[in-house]
């Protein structure tokens, strides 16, 4: 079955190929990728994920295919079916983990390093580590590495659901929790074609607005200086990688009492910390983010 599998594969190379969306080619860097940490409560199986990535993973088209960017001379970037072996996309580094003294630290520090190397574009575009260290939140860890032309956040969320199962029976899918439909209002038909209306007034009136700044922030408008802005001469700098736990409750809490979504939160508290510890080291950076 395995040796037929494979032989499907190799056809697989030959006649079936995808050209890259107009998207994926503009993430083609082999520095564009996305690093995911996942905490777990009990120790990590190897051989138990491997397993479990053969039947799922690499199900999905993207994870079993490599990007070719100028196929057969012609210049046209394809998404390749390749045979994939699992074992060589999954890393579980030999280290001396009873003495670690810092490991929260040890994993920033493993974490800044595989951020720091770029995807190798010669297999399809994934790797995982996995680490049997107990962290302060978590008994065990895995990273996984994804080119960012595989998938965005929303996309690799909704896959790892997809591969999700219950623990109370492993071969059905986890249950989502359907979205509160807020009550529509009756509006007599009449109202219903001035509500529109208005509507395509508004959103026409917006993007002539936000194409009109958009040019003189083009044409006219720079950046304010701030620490964040690199020199051009400094060249690629290093990336380094913290870790904060931070209690969904409170996002919820704040979601529930703003009327807004947890993306907004979360890019709200992201914004505001920064700016806050730019104005805190840097005094006369008063106002750094829009």
């Amino acid at each position: 079955m395995e040796k037929k599998k494979f032989l499907e594969r190799d056809d697989l190379e030959t006649t079936s190929m995808e050209p890259l969306s107009p998207m994926s080619q503009m993430l083609s860097s082999p520095n564009l990728f996305i690093v995911i940490t996942f905490g777990f409560k009990t120790k990590c199986n190897p051989s138990a994920f491997v397993e479990g990535f053969k039947t799922t993973l690499i199900n999905a088209p993207r994870f079993s295919s490599k990007m070719v960017i100028n196929y057969k001379k012609n210049g046209e970037p394809v998404w390749i079916p390749v045979s994939i072996r699992v074992e060589d996309h999954v890393t579980v580094p030999d280290l001396d983990y009873p003495n670690i003294e810092n490991p929260d630290q040890f994993l920033e520090d493993y974490t800044s390093r595989i951020a720091n190397i770029p995807m190798d574009m010669s297999k399809p575009l994934w790797e995982l580590h996995l680490l049997n260290i107990k962290t302060s939140n978590a008994e065990s860890v895995l990273l996984a590495k994804i080119h960012h032309s595989v998938g965005d956040g929303m996309s690799l969320m909704s896959l790892l659901l997809a591969c999700s199962r219950k623990t109370s029976d492993p071969s059905a899918l986890i249950s989502n929790t359907s979205a509160t439909k807020k009550p529509v209002k009756s509006m007599i038909p009449a109202w219903w074609l001035i509500a529109g209306l208005w509507f395509m007034i508004r959103v026409t009136f917006t993007t002539l607005v936000e194409f009109f700044k958009l040019m003189l922030t083009t044409c006219f408008l720079r950046d304010t200086k701030n620490p964040l802005m690199g020199n051009p001469d400094d060249g690629i700098q290093s990336w380094k990688v913290i870790h904060r736990i931070i209690s969904f409750d409170d996002v919820k809490l704040v979601k529930n009492t703003m009327n807004m979504k947890v993306n907004d939160v979360l890019l709200g508290m992201t914004q505001a910390g920064l700016s806050r510890y730019l104005t805190t080291k840097y005094g006369k950076f008063k106002v750094l983010l829009p």
